[in-house]
């Protein structure tokens, strides 16, 4: 019940705002502050036709809102719009579109609308696919997931793995079947101990169905020469994501400090000093990372880093946890605009959160 009137007060206010027209009254008598965007691809049939939708936004759709937001507001990068926050000058407030993972149509598909739109973006890179050429293990599920169907690769993998509690636990969700079973599976697989268990077994079942890492890799993910030529646009930063994806929360403080560290070196080393300022924690949410992951991005000399979180970013924001907007292709657009106009800080600051 609280969350069903929470929903409806978030459409009453944000409609509100946006279909009057008084957004833009709001963004006028509010501090400026920076709305941060988040993604993973936008939608191309060449590159990431085997990758879940709902990481997927249609080209047509990312247009219309950087088209519709940038009218208002600066779009700029993570390091550009914090930089302009602190400096305490005069303009408009800022949008900052990021891009996860790293995937190809970063370069195919975004930087042309980047470019029509007259804005910029971060894209946050997982550094082991660029160094070694290797994709992270929920890749190799997705593509099986795509070659074989949900509940045909639940039943193999789940025979792949050996006796334990990660293989109780995936077979318990098997067992419960459902609409979401994919979604369920994938978190057994995210957040149950046993990694190196569930990476062999992926790898294992990935080979036999003919799976070719190097291909994969090769396919949805940028290059180092796609990726130079993304920050040679001048339109994009490139960030930091670790190394392999993992939840921080479920590594010791010396493993982070490795993933978070080690990719920050990866990608000085491939593009130059100075490269990687920003960072992402892989997945977001406030129990993937904790006080080792923040010591640990704070150590290997990063700026910021973001959630996945709702809110919006001011200059007192702690830049070590920055809010960021999830987007799909059904996120509704007067959601966007009330929150980049200060709608929903500024009852925030009255002590109450209907973004999330």
């Amino acid at each position: 019940m609280k969350h069903t009137l929470k929903r409806l007060l978030r459409e009453a206010w944000s409609r509100l705002l946006y279909y009057t027209g008084l957004w833009r009254l709001v963004d006028s008598l509010t501090p400026r502050r920076m709305l941060i965007l988040a993604g993973h691809c936008v939608d191309d049939p060449a590159t990431n036709a085997g990758l879940p939708a709902d990481m997927k936004i249609e080209p047509a759709r990312l247009e219309r809102i950087l088209g519709v937001l940038g009218r208002r507001f600066r779009l700029e990068t993570v390091t550009g719009g914090l930089e302009a926050l602190r400096d305490g000058s005069s303009g408009p407030s800022l949008v900052a579109l990021t891009m996860d993972d790293g995937y190809a149509d970063n370069e195919r598909v975004l930087l042309p609308l980047l470019e029509r739109a007259e804005g910029k973006a971060t894209v946050y890179l997982e550094a082991r696919v660029l160094t070694e050429g290797r994709v992270n293990w929920a890749h190799k599920w997705f593509w099986l997931l795509d070659r074989i169907g949900v509940a045909p690769a639940g039943r193999e993998l789940a025979a792949e793995l050996p006796a334990g509690e990660l293989r109780t636990r995936f077979e318990a969700e098997l067992a419960r079947g459902g609409r979401d079973l994919a979604y369920r599976l994938k978190r057994v697989l995210k957040y149950e101990g046993g990694h190196e268990v569930r990476d062999g077994a992926l790898d294992a079942l990935f080979l036999r169905h003919g799976g070719d890492e190097a291909e994969l890799a090769g396919r949805i993910h940028l290059n180092p020469e796609a990726a130079r030529a993304l920050a040679a646009s001048g339109r994009v930063e490139l960030g930091g994501h670790t190394r392999r994806h993992e939840v921080l929360a479920t590594l010791d403080a010396e493993q982070q400090r490795e993933e978070i560290a080690g990719a920050r070196s990866d990608l000085e080393e491939l593009f130059g000093p100075g490269s990687g300022r920003s960072f992402a924690y892989p997945y977001g949410r406030r129990w993937d990372f904790n006080g080792d992951s923040v010591a640990a991005v704070q150590a290997a000399g990063y700026g910021s880093a973001v959630t996945t979180h709702a809110g919006v970013v001011t200059a007192g924001s702690d830049p070590l946890r920055l809010p960021r907007w999830m987007i799909a292709d059904e996120t509704p657009l007067h959601l966007l605009v009330c929150e980049a106009c200060g709608g929903f800080e500024l009852l925030r600051r009255l002590g109450l959160d209907l973004a999330e």
